[in-house]
């Protein structure tokens, strides 16, 4: 006889545990099948670790500027081994901390490969022999994994986030192909401690989907800084080289002759994939390799509802967390919205400066033919970003000069990754520049930047 659940959930990453969680707060039996750990790619190999990597960096760097505050300190280094110490810490933490929520919410975890035999069956092979679970809906979150191309990833010399997480040791130079979010993130981490670094990207701009300014404003940044930024880029595949002494590939810029870079090691982080192994047999409709959902997370298979990473988007954890709880509170009929909206979704990276947004790019802005108002405020005229050490960046506010609406809002700077949920919460109360700017910041403060930017678009910037 097969087990019998109300919900079944294929995968336990970010969106399947959250999803699950909520499942059982509305008294649905839940059932969630994952083949490697709780917390998924999120936490083992991304959101959380390389956080905590970050962390470390931008510490370091302070200890460096030290002077700066008036600090004096002799033998400022680093510990490989204590630094992978502290983030193998913190992932362990939250790991047991997602294995908590499991028990206290009486999830049946079951540890092993599931493949969706049908809508409503999962066959489960585990360490101790197959298990049939049945559900009365199932709910695909298996996620997302690196693009690798084809090229020859060793997870040594050649590696992809992944494997980023647990190197033995520092390199000391390094090529990354992809200039996306997950690249500028690593960059600003090696470079931190030292590593020479060289960003090559396809696209005119670094973070290629996000507003063209912020693009723009981090390559200049991070030049800098000492980071090597080549835009516009040709990286050739089969030119790539593997030896005892490293990698070489051979880049062409955009109307430039071809050049041959050298490196240690290289990180090939071009993008993810969905992972859609064991749900073959449902026939579900696909888009460009990810599973197509619509309202309420359903996909074209009655009782078969798909979140998180494998239907695309942004690929965000916090995206991940609200497409799951929709989806079970749909299955409940407790749903108070039919759709995540991506325009709701903010978007941070953790690169130095960091960087954070929400809502409509500029260009996109334009290119849709609304008349907008756009308003920008420089972290330098900040009063607490030199206090900081970091009057780098800026933010920048657009309102829809027609509906009042603000659009969207695009930041680079200090610690903005912090306060762009006062920019999501404006767009969920659908907010207007005039309510941005007349919403009291504290002083002094960086989020006085957010209020200057749409005092800005209103054409009254005040420390400007």
């Amino acid at each position: 006889m097969a087990e019998q659940h109300d919900v079944v959930i294929l995968g336990g990453g970010s969106a399947g545990y959250v999803a699950a969680i909520r499942a059982a707060q509305l008294g649905l039996k839940t059932a969630l099948i994952e083949r490697h750990k709780l917390g998924g790619t999120c936490l083992h190999y991304g959101c959380i670790p390389t956080k905590a990597f970050l962390e470390s960096a931008h510490v370091f760097t302070q200890m460096q500027e030290r002077e700066v505050w008036g600090l004096t300190a002799e033998g400022i280094g680093y510990d490989y081994g204590r630094l992978m110490k502290f983030k193998n810490g913190i992932v362990d933490k939250n790991f047991k901390g997602v294995q908590f929520l499991m028990k206290k919410n009486k999830i049946e975890v079951i540890e092993g490969d599931g493949v969706a035999e049908s809508p409503r069956q999962v066959r489960v092979k585990t360490k101790n022999g197959e298990r049939l679970v049945e559900g009365k809906n199932l709910v695909i979150a298996t996620g997302s994994r690196p693009r690798t191309f084809g090229l020859p990833i060793d997870g040594k010399t050649v590696y992809t986030s992944d494997h980023a997480v647990n190197l033995e040791a520092m390199p000391g130079s390094l090529i990354i192909l992809g200039g996306g979010v997950i690249s500028v993130e690593f960059a600003s981490y090696y470079h931190a401690f030292g590593v020479d670094v060289t960003v090559v990207e396809l696209l005119p701009t670094l973070i290629p989907l996000m507003d063209q300014e912020l693009g723009i404003e981090l390559g200049r940044l991070f030049g800098r800084r000492g980071i090597k930024v080549l835009t516009d880029t040709t990286a050739d595949f089969e030119s790539l080289k593997v030896g005892r002494d490293g990698v070489s590939i051979a880049v062409a810029a955009k109307g430039k002759d071809r050049q041959e870079l050298k490196a240690e090691r290289m990180l090939v982080a071009v993008g993810r994939e969905a992972v859609t192994a064991g749900t073959e047999k449902l026939g579900l409709n696909m888009d460009r390799g990810y599973i197509s959902a619509g309202d309420n997370q359903r996909t074209n298979v009655p009782g078969v509802y798909a979140i998180g990473d494998v239907t695309g988007g942004f690929g965000l954890a916090h995206e991940a967390y609200a497409e799951g709880i929709l989806a079970v509170e749909s299955i409940a009929g407790k749903n108070t919205f039919n759709r995540v909206d991506p325009n709701r979704v903010p978007q941070p990276v953790f690169s130095f400066p960091q960087v954070a947004a929400i809502g409509l790019r500029e260009q996109d802005a334009r290119a849709d033919g609304r008349e907008i108002e756009v308003g920008k405020f420089p972290f330098s005229a900040n009063s607490k970003a030199p206090i900081l050490n970091e009057a780098v960046g800026w933010i920048k506010v657009i309102g829809d000069k027609r509906t009042g609406d603000v659009l969207g809002v695009h930041m680079i700077g200090p610690n903005v990754t912090e306060f762009i949920a006062e920019a999501a919460l404006g767009k969920f109360l659908e907010g207007t520049p005039w309510e941005l700017a007349y919403n009291i910041h504290p002083h002094p403060t960086l989020s006085e930047a957010l209020g200057e930017a749409a005092h800005a678009a209103e054409g009254a910037a005040i420390h400007l």
